[in-house]
């Protein structure tokens, strides 16, 4: 959370909609840090931590998301698997299948994995295994990761059989810090502006 007086709370939703068979190809969020950055003014930001929360306000009084990505909906007679990535970056990467904490200029990393299993004839699974493994900027980047560009949020989904033809949304708020970008370290970071 914020611990330094300059700190910044940036906050965006993305909307998405998964298709017939539960999957999502990757869509973006592009978070606009126009008024905090500048290349004339030597201007970035240190972007130390991000948090994601997948909201399902389909649901009345809530708007829970339960990550259990099959619920119950998997085949019988054998096992069922549905994933769900998020991640920040300053790169359109074209498929979320190429992207990973190895990544260049990915900064955030999350995954739900669900896996669930049915006997044959069965009405419920015999067992669902819900993960949730997230990389966080702090382990990424430990001493900030610093841009001088809007960054995106990527999200995408494969055989997430719960949520076919829903919309959900996707609330993102980064924690950054306003800081001073030497010559070298602009030259460096404005191919990310190029790759956006």
């Amino acid at each position: 959370m914020a611990k330094g007086k300059n700190d910044l709370i940036l906050r965006d939703r993305l909307q998405f909609t998964l298709d017939n068979n539960g999957d999502l190809p990757v869509v973006y969020g592009r978070i606009d840090l126009s008024d905090y950055t500048s290349v004339v003014n030597n201007e970035g930001l240190s972007i130390k931590e991000v948090r994601v929360q997948v909201r399902d306000t389909s649901l009345p009084n809530t708007g829970t998301f339960d990550p259990d990505l099959i619920q119950n909906l998997g085949a019988a007679g054998g096992v069922a698997k549905g994933t769900m990535t998020i991640y920040g970056t300053t790169t359109a990467y074209e498929s979320a299948v190429d992207v990973g904490i190895g990544s260049p200029n990915t900064f955030f990393q999350a995954e739900y994995i669900t896996f669930s299993g049915k006997d044959t004839g069965a009405a419920a699974p015999y067992f669902s295994n819900v993960d949730y493994f997230q990389y966080g900027t702090p382990d990424l980047h430990p001493s900030g990761y610093v841009v001088v560009s809007d960054v995106l949020i990527g999200i995408a989904a494969n055989d997430a059989k719960a949520y076919i033809d829903e919309t959900l949304e996707l609330d993102i708020m980064l924690i950054a810090e306003p800081v001073k970008v030497t010559k070298d370290e602009l030259k460096e970071m404005l191919a990310q502006a190029t790759d956006l």
